[in-house]
């Protein structure tokens, strides 16, 4: 299971990066000047979330990170556009691997809604 969920972030991240609409915040971070950033550019930020994904969605995933989502991303201003938008990109990347894991692909789609309701809140 662990493998599936490291496909998928890096799945949806070499999307999300690029993307017309939330791609922009990728940009904030990266270490180069490009107009298009590259998952390389982000690579030191998967490991994070792939753990946070682990601890979603693995029951006795053990980690000692400690994840705060609103407050790790505030400083990003995330309109609710640009939420719908990743969830959606989220979903269609979901929606590739449906077939290898219909049950976390169930859980993950869950939390996904979980979190936007509550980033909904800011």
């Amino acid at each position: 299971m662990e493998e599936i969920i490291e496909e998928i972030v890096d799945t949806f991240y070499e999307k999300a990066v690029k993307d017309i609409l939330i791609g922009y915040h990728f940009r904030k971070i990266q270490k180069g000047d490009n107009l298009v950033p590259s998952l390389s550019d982000f690579a030191h930020h998967l490991p994070r979330i792939k753990i946070f994904w682990k601890s979603q969605l693995i029951k006795d995933f053990k980690s000692s990170e400690k994840f705060n989502l609103k407050e790790s991303h505030k400083p990003l201003k995330i309109r609710k556009g640009e939420l719908d938008r990743f969830i959606l990109l989220f979903n269609k990347t979901l929606d590739v691997f449906e077939s290898k894991d219909i049950n976390l692909i169930k859980d993950w789609r869950s939390k996904l809604q979980f979190f936007k309701s509550q980033f909904h809140k800011f």
